[in-house]
């Protein structure tokens, strides 16, 4: 029964991943409006970060070059070539995962597997078009290498540590689970003043040069042109805060939208009020964050395997979904970043199962398809936009979701 499983999950994702590759989105890609713009800068001769702003992390650099590379080499083109990488990444992280879960017997990693394939093939327009795949699956593939045995090998969790920063270096925002992931690499089933915490820095450190070296020796100071970049942008249109500003202006006409990509900012005296909020909530909700995963490590009272993985689970979704809710910047292929994630889930009972696939599939058709669309123009009682309303329910799961995570640990421990 388990094998025909198999072959019929390998099956689906076969059929799911040639479906999403021939049909790309029809009107927009940031490949094509940013990604080749970039390659063909650097192809040039401009230096990024030295000699012109470039948003993303060093580790992006060969990922947005090499499509370019091959088109010049006189194969492909360059959106088919970016698109066919992702796909490469996409099936190499997924037979990683299916190799791990089939070793475990898990019937509901399986389940959680099948989810990941039908709800990344609905969100077909993001999948491939952009950097997210990568980021998130070389975060979650370093848990699934710490979870694959009761004491990591050295080779297993070096890997995972270089797998931690090479997500740094494709976009800085998993760096604060450096916090989660010490403690996790530490472990065992042991106390904790027998934890080899100079082995840990000396892992993390040497997984740090050999991902960041070469970077940091290239480009030196001018990597904080990236953070500067980040830091100085406005509140986007997608994000929470966005959303609150534009349930206040329903009744006060007070702002106005600069329509301009990629943020589409909304401006006036609310905007400015939310923006100086969200500049100090966002790193007060981090540094509660560091604080809550630190607490939960010394709560432990026993270090078994098991304990292990659900405390990596539930910090990397709970740490998701408050940067979905507290940051002033949210996109379309953010939802990736959960759904890389849902595969290692403990859905162990059929209530918490249809909860949390329903809300994902909830999320995922509200926010990357034209399913659930409502014109802006209908109003409830000739005051409340149903657009508006309609944009609420993206936000509910959200904050579901972190309730979810973080009792997640407590209850799959």
């Amino acid at each position: 029964m388990r094998k025909f499983s198999l072959l019929l999950i390998i099956a689906l994702f076969i059929a799911s991943r040639v479906y999403v590759f021939l049909n790309p989105p029809l009107y927009y890609s940031d490949v094509t409006a940013d990604y080749e713009r970039y390659a063909n800068i650097w192809r040039y001769g401009l230096t990024p970060y030295l000699e012109h702003l470039y948003e993303y992390p060093p580790a992006s650099i060969p990922l947005l070059s090499l499509p370019l590379t091959l088109d010049q080499a006189g194969f492909g083109k360059y959106y088919s070539n970016y698109r066919l990488q992702i796909l490469a990444i996409d099936t190499i992280f997924f037979l990683f995962l299916l190799q791990y879960l089939y070793k475990r017997k898990s019937n509901h990693g399986l389940l959680g597997l099948f989810g990941y394939i039908i709800l990344t093939t609905i969100a077909k327009d993001f999948l491939y078009e952009g950097l997210d795949l990568a980021f998130s699956a070389s975060y979650v593939a370093g848990v699934v290498l710490l979870s694959k045995q009761k004491n990591s090998s050295l080779f297993q969790t070096f890997a995972a540590w270089t797998l931690f920063w090479l997500s740094t270096a494709i976009k800085f925002l998993t760096f604060p689970l450096v916090v989660p992931l010490f403690f996790a690499t530490m472990w065992k089933k042991q106390s904790l003043k027998k934890v080899p915490i100079v082995r840990t820095l000396l892992i993390a450190a040497c997984s740090f040069l050999l991902v960041w070296s070469v970077p940091l020796a290239m480009y030196r100071s001018s990597l904080s042109v990236s953070f500067v970049h980040n830091f100085a942008r406005p509140i986007k249109y997608a994000s929470f805060p966005a959303h609150i500003i534009r349930w206040i202006n329903t009744f006060t006409e007070s702002e106005t939208q600069n329509m301009v990509a990629p943020d589409f900012e909304y401006v006036g005296p609310i905007s400015t009020q939310v923006t100086k909020s969200v500049a100090v909530i966002f790193p007060l909700a981090i540094l509660a964050f560091l604080i809550w995963s630190t607490v939960l490590y010394f709560r432990q009272k026993t270090f078994s395997h098991k304990a292990k993985q659900s405390y990596l689970i539930a910090t990397y979704g709970t740490y998701i979904f408050l940067l979905f809710i507290t940051a002033k910047t949210f996109s379309q292929p953010f939802h990736i970043w959960y759904l890389t994630l849902l595969p290692l889930l403990a859905l162990k009972r059929a209530k918490e199962s249809v909860l949390v696939l329903s809300s994902m599939l909830l999320l995922v058709l509200l926010d990357t398809t034209t399913v659930l669309a409502i014109q802006s123009e209908f109003k409830l009682f000739a005051i409340l936009p149903l657009d508006l309303l309609r944009d609420s329910m993206r936000f509910i799961p959200m904050f579901g979701f972190v309730w979810y995570f973080l009792r997640y640990h407590e209850t799959n421990s």
